[in-house]
C-alpha cells in the first residue's frame, strides 16, 4: 500500500476540522481537491474511511486505524524536518517537553529550564504547558519527547516514573488579611474566597475535586481567571486566595513572591513524575533533561 503523506495530511485535517470546507480553508485548497484526495486515499486503503451524518464527519473502523497511523507518520515527518533544519542552522538537537500547568511558575524556569538551557547551549528546547492527561497522551502519540506531569487520569498506555510529591498550597498576597496569621481554618479560606479557573477543563475539575476533599465544599470562588500565570497575578493583586500544587524544593522560591498560608487540615498531595515512550528512547539531550529533573526531585 502506497500512502501519500500529503493525502494523509488532508485526511487528518478533514477529521480535525470536522468537514471538507473547513479543511479546504485551512489547507488553502479548493473543496473538490480535498474531496478528491480523501477519495484517492480510500481507494489506496481499499476501505471507506469517513462517513458524513448528523451534520458531522465520523470515522469508520478503518478510518480510525488510518487516522492514528497518519498522526504517527506525520509526526515523524515533522521531526525529520526539524532535525534537518537544526543541522542546517547549527543547533545541537531539540527536546520537546510537555509540562503540567501546575508547574507554570517562576521557580520552574529558574530551577529547571534556565540551568538546563545554559548547560546545553545550542539545543532547541520546546516547552508546552497544559493538562497532564493531554501532555502524557502527546508523548504516547510521539508528539512530545518527554512529559513532566501530575499522576491523574493519565492514559493507560503511558509509562509513568514517579519523581516526587506535590503539596496542595494556598497562597495570597503579602498584604492579604490572612497573610501572617498563625492558624488558618478551612472556613477562613472559604470566607476569603478563592481565585479559580473557569470550570471548563480537565485539570480544573481535578483541582476542584481536591478542594472538596480538603473540606472546601460548595462554590467559594470570588473570581474565575483563565491561565495559571494570570491567576497568580490576580492573587498578587489581593483579589483572593489561590490554591496550587508545589514541590517541597520550590516552596522557598514561591514564598519570595507570596504569603504561603498555613491552613489546618489533612495534608493533600499528588504524585508528579515523567512520562516517556520505552519504544522511542529519544535523544541523549532528552535523557539529560530527565536526569536533571530527577536530581532536582531527590531528597
Amino acid at each position: 500500500m502506497n500512502l501519500d503523506l500529503f493525502r494523509l495530511q488532508v485526511f487528518v485535517t478533514v477529521v480535525d476540522r470536522n468537514g471538507y470546507s473547513a479543511a479546504a480553508r485551512r489547507l488553502n485548497l479548493a473543496q473538490p481537491s480535498v474531496s478528491r484526495h480523501v477519495s484517492e486515499l480510500e481507494r489506496a486503503c481499499g476501505a471507506e474511511l469517513l462517513q458524513y451524518r448528523d451534520r458531522g464527519i465520523h470515522l469508520t473502523a478503518a478510518g480510525r486505524e488510518v487516522y492514528q497511523a497518519a498522526l504517527v507518520m506525520l509526526t515523524e515527518q515533522h521531526r525529520l524536518q526539524d532535525s534537518l533544519g537544526d543541522l542546517r542552522n547549527g543547533r545541537r538537537g531539540r527536546v520537546r517537553l510537555g509540562v503540567s500547568m501546575a508547574f507554570e511558575q517562576r521557580y520552574f524556569f529558574e530551577d529547571v529550564i534556565g540551568p538546563f538551557s545554559r548547560r546545553h547551549e545550542g539545543t532547541q528546547l520546546s516547552v508546552r504547558f497544559g493538562h497532564s492527561p493531554r501532555q502524557a497522551q502527546a508523548v504516547v502519540d510521539g508528539q512530545l519527547d518527554l512529559a513532566y506531569v501530575m499522576r491523574w487520569h493519565l492514559p493507560t498506555d503511558a509509562e509513568f516514573e514517579f519523581l516526587h510529591d506535590l503539596r496542595l498550597t494556598f497562597v495570597a498576597s503579602r498584604d492579604h488579611p490572612l497573610a501572617g496569621r498563625r492558624y488558618i481554618a478551612v472556613c477562613d479560606i472559604a470566607e476569603a474566597g478563592l481565585i479559580t479557573a473557569p470550570f471548563i477543563g480537565v485539570e480544573e475539575s481535578f483541582y476542584r475535586e481536591v478542594l472538596r476533599e480538603f473540606g472546601l465544599t460548595g462554590d467559594h470562588s470570588v473570581i474565575e481567571v483563565d491561565g495559571m500565570q494570570t491567576r497568580f497575578l490576580a492573587a498578587a493583586a489581593g483579589l483572593g486566595v489561590m490554591a496550587t500544587f508545589v514541590p517541597d524544593h520550590a516552596r522557598e522560591a514561591l514564598s519570595a513572591d507570596f504569603a504561603l498560608l498555613d491552613v489546618e487540615g489533612r495534608p493533600t498531595t499528588v504524585q508528579a513524575g515523567l512520562v516517556r515512550r520505552s519504544d522511542h528512547p529519544g535523544s541523549s539531550t532528552t535523557d539529560e533533561l530527565a536526569a536533571w529533573l530527577r536530581k532536582l526531585s531527590a531528597p
